[in-house]
């Protein structure tokens, strides 16, 4: 009896040894990541990520990123969410927040974008009580890590 009660003891401290080493792998951050990474251009202009933003009709934007680099961009998602925008007033308030009313699944993702490419999400704001005036729209990439290349332009309510 003392045996086995032994022996499960052992197991049980066995077993949390197992799983305490299980994710304690140390991290190697030598890698650049290529959403960050700068192109030594010797004083010429430099390639990048461009983002732009485009009014396609009424009510519907296209938020693109165009890369201009020499190397295909990775981007990595912790979430089915790609991009986000927001509409802000002349005080810089928020007015809306596309994120605040939206759902995204909780699963890992990425978008590559290769040189010379293009990535584009089309997205339509809806119909809002806003005051009339001119607002500021931004739209930007919501990768795990990197740069989120954000771009503005104006958005007026008559």
């Amino acid at each position: 009896m003392k045996k086995m009660i032994w022996l499960g003891a052992f197991l049980i401290l066995f077993a949390v040894f197992v799983l305490t080493a299980c994710g304690t792998r140390e991290s190697n951050d030598t890698e650049k990541d290529p959403a960050t990474e700068e192109i030594d251009t010797n004083g010429e202009a430099a390639e990048k990520v461009e983002p732009t933003i485009e009014q396609v009709n009424d009510n519907t934007y296209r938020y693109t990123l165009v890369n201009q680099t020499e190397k295909a961009q990775l981007f990595e998602f912790t979430s089915s969410q790609r991009f986000d925008f927001s509409l802000t007033n002349d005080s810089g308030e928020v007015a809306f927040l596309f994120s605040s009313v939206s759902l995204y699944l909780q699963a890992l993702g990425e978008e590559t974008i290769n040189q010379g490419d293009e990535l584009s999400y089309d997205f339509e704001i809806p119909a809002l009580e806003l005051e009339p005036g001119t607002y500021k729209l931004a739209a930007w990439l919501t990768p795990k890590q990197g740069k989120m290349y954000e771009v503005t332009m104006d958005y007026v309510v008559k």
